[in-house]
């Protein structure tokens, strides 16, 4: 898409609310589409002491009321294409150790003992649920809930009927139907890790501090917390919906089209719509949970892309390069949008602390930040290792990894009748640009009459639109969203300085912005028509 039809993606939605999003009807899953989407039964398992009293009609009916959230949960996630019921809720009394362990295969027993006494084979169904909470865990256990893949099985050990039980039931189901747990790289210091930056200046490897280098989301030595993820359900203690890499890549409820690919987009504004929000509905004539609407076709939900980086291998004593994926999402009632790389959230605010519980990871409204600044030269760290240890070669410098690189700024948030949204404006620099000759308009290394008439063509026009660059490129020299008097007064001190006053009185054939009223009275959409460099490959 070209810069001008980056532009229509928010123009579009806001211009005409005639959207698919807007007429669809309420959506319900289908049958067996696939593991993650279709329409679903499974058996739920009471494991106890054959000794023990049964489960009253009481609990059994609180293991309903669960079950009926966990359906909603879902049905909200996967935008109303996935539901599994239990068709089942079974008594299953085993014998058990004398501590209230369970024995040997337990599981293989527990089914067997479902086909012999209620005649029912546990392989048809999509999944079994077996609650242990009723058993003692063992000594070693170390877990609260354990999905075996690719099995249809998997055990809860935590009471269901408190949060962090039904945390856990919702969790080990996302494993069944293919999410990993939910990731989060973290720049912790301490005991196990040691976060580092490489100091060019002086050729050496710097401890990281946000203070003195700024936010760079992954460091060298950055820890991977493979459950840090404080808004998944497939993370640390939430129970917050899937990212939209998990809905995209592991669970199909978004296609490639609802999180386009940005390198084929190119710059521009994009709206990018809460994919958390779905309002759950039920249809009792066929006891389905679905989504008041769906995820619209035509409605972005998320953006991603591919980039280059190196990675530093131990084995082999250097940085080799490896291609890395970047999704970008926004939640509900967040102050920003969320980065994830490879499937882990980045931490895109440096005021938050270092607790894995943090919630403060935006990009926040107001802020920008660069590709490359999430770092371009990456490893990570396994606990209780010293990157230094390993007598790292030098990086390359981050231009020599990335011939050029997106830029992001957070314009704004909304709603509308499609739902909650974000504004975020992309575009597009490189080393040149970012190391151009101070008035250098047209990026060709010397300041010139061209630098001149592109200053001209864009005075008093309004820029917040677009990225930091291509405002600069536009003649905004002093970065307050505006071509005016002020930019002027910038240039015309640096083509004076570069080429004399004498070079500057030559330009009187094109007479100053204040005095000949060289007006381009545009609007912001205008503005992002009017061009802007391409994106190259």
């Amino acid at each position: 898409m070209a810069v001008g039809g980056a532009a229509r993606v928010v123009v579009g939605l806001c211009a005409a609310l005639t959207s698919a999003a807007l007429a669809a009807a309420a959506t319900y899953p289908l049958q067996d589409l696939s593991i993650s989407q279709g329409n679903y039964n499974g058996i739920y398992f009471i494991v106890r002491d054959a000794n023990a009293a049964p489960p009253t009609a009481r609990e059994i009916r609180q293991i309903r009321e669960n079950s009926t959230a966990t359906r909603e949960f879902y049905a909200a996630n996967s935008g109303g294409t996935f539901d599994l019921r239990y068709e089942h809720v079974l008594d299953v009394p085993l014998t058990l150790n004398a501590d209230g362990t369970r024995i040997g295969d337990w599981i293989a027993d527990a089914e067997n003992y479902v086909r012999s006494q209620y005649g029912i084979e546990p392989e048809d169904y999509h999944s079994n649920v077996f609650d242990v909470s009723r058993t003692t865990p063992d000594p070693d256990q170390g877990w609260s809930g354990l999905a075996w893949i690719p099995s249809n099985n998997y055990a809860v050990q935590a009471d269901i009927n408190t949060s962090w039980g039904r945390i856990v039931v919702d969790h080990e189901l996302g494993h069944r139907i293919g999410a990993p747990h939910a990731a989060a790289w973290r720049n912790v210091d301490d005991s196990n890790h040691t976060p580092y930056v490489y100091n060019f200046e002086r050729g050496r490897y710097d401890v990281y501090d946000a203070g003195q280098h700024g936010n760079q989301p992954t460091t060298l030595g950055v820890h991977r917390d493979e459950y840090g993820n404080p808004f998944d359900v497939m993370g640390n203690i939430s129970h917050g919906h899937f990212s939209v890499h998990e809905k995209l890549n592991d669970l199909h409820w978004l296609s490639d089209t609802q999180a386009p690919d940005l390198d084929q987009l190119g710059e521009g504004v994009f709206r990018i719509y809460a994919h958390d929000d779905r309002a759950v509905t039920y249809d009792s004539d066929n006891d389905l949970y679905g989504v008041e609407a769906g995820y619209a076709a035509d409605v972005l939900y998320g953006l991603t892309y591919r980039r280059q980086a190196e990675e530093y291998t131990p084995h082999r004593g250097r940085y080799t390069t490896v291609t890395q994926e970047i999704t970008i999402e926004y939640r509900t009632g967040r102050d920003g949008v969320q980065f994830y790389l490879d499937g882990a959230i980045l931490d895109m605010d440096p005021e938050g602390d270092q607790d894995r519980n943090n919630q403060e990871r935006e990009l926040e409204v107001g802020r920008s930040i660069r590709d490359i600044d999430f770092a371009t030269s990456v490893y990570q760290g396994n606990e209780g290792e010293d990157f230094l240890s390993l007598n790292p070669t030098a990086p390359r410098r981050p231009w020599e990894v990335m011939r050029e690189w997106y830029e992001f700024s957070v314009l704004g948030l909304g709603s509308d009748a499609i739902g909650s949204y974000v504004d975020l404006v992309v575009g597009v620099s490189d080393f040149v640009i970012e190391n151009a000759v101070a008035g250098d308009l047209n990026d060709d290394g010397v300041l010139t009459t061209e630098d001149w008439r592109i200053f001209a063509a864009h005075t008093h026009t309004d820029v917040r639109l677009l990225s930091p660059t291509n405002r600069y490129l536009r003649g905004d020299l002093d970065a307050d969203g505006d071509n005016d008097y002020a930019d002027f007064v910038r240039f015309k001190n640096l083509y004076v300085a570069a080429n004399g006053a004498a070079a500057f009185a030559a330009l009187s054939a094109v007479p100053e912005p204040a005095s000949a009223g060289i007006l381009v009275a545009a609007l912001a959409v205008t503005a992002l028509r009017g061009g802007g460099r391409a994106w190259r490959k």
